[in-house]
């Protein structure tokens, strides 16, 4: 494998994996709003009960009533609990797929620019040696026009 094509084949595999980071934060993205949707709901929820449940307490003294309710609340706060552990757990990979991608991004940068010098440094290199050639042209012309 030339030089030229190990770069630009470590370069695509650097995209490549850049691609797929950039899915899965995608994804992780997504799964974070929908939890942060369903924390709102809960919230909404116990926020709704506790209303009623003074509402009732105003009117009526029925304590099953009023004790379905706070198991009900209960419930609710020990869901809202774990999808907000869910939730820490979703931003921890999604600081990792950051990380992740920032290294990878670097490491693109890093081959396209030895690739780019690569280039600049074959094309020095052939324009050098064409100089050579017409150089040694002329000196032949010119050694048998002396002749």
């Amino acid at each position: 494998m030339s030089e030229r094509t190990l770069w630009k084949t470590l370069a695509d595999k650097e995209s490549a994996t850049l691609g797929k980071l950039n899915e899965r934060k995608k994804a992780v993205v997504s799964e974070k709003r929908r939890i942060e949707n369903r924390i709102k709901d809960i919230d909404d929820y116990i926020l709704e009960y506790t209303s009623r449940m003074k509402q009732e307490a105003d009117t009526e003294h029925n304590l099953q009533r009023l004790n379905g309710k706070m198991n009900m609340i209960t419930q609710l706060a020990n869901a809202r609990k774990e999808l907000e552990a869910i939730q820490r757990e979703c931003q921890q990979a999604l600081d990792a797929l950051t990380n992740g991608i920032v290294r990878h991004q670097e490491e693109l940068l890093k081959y396209s620019k030895i690739r780019q010098k690569y280039k600049e440094h074959i094309a020095h290199k052939e324009k050098s040696n064409e100089s050579k050639e017409l150089d040694a042209l002329a000196i032949q012309n010119f050694i048998s026009e002396m002749r």
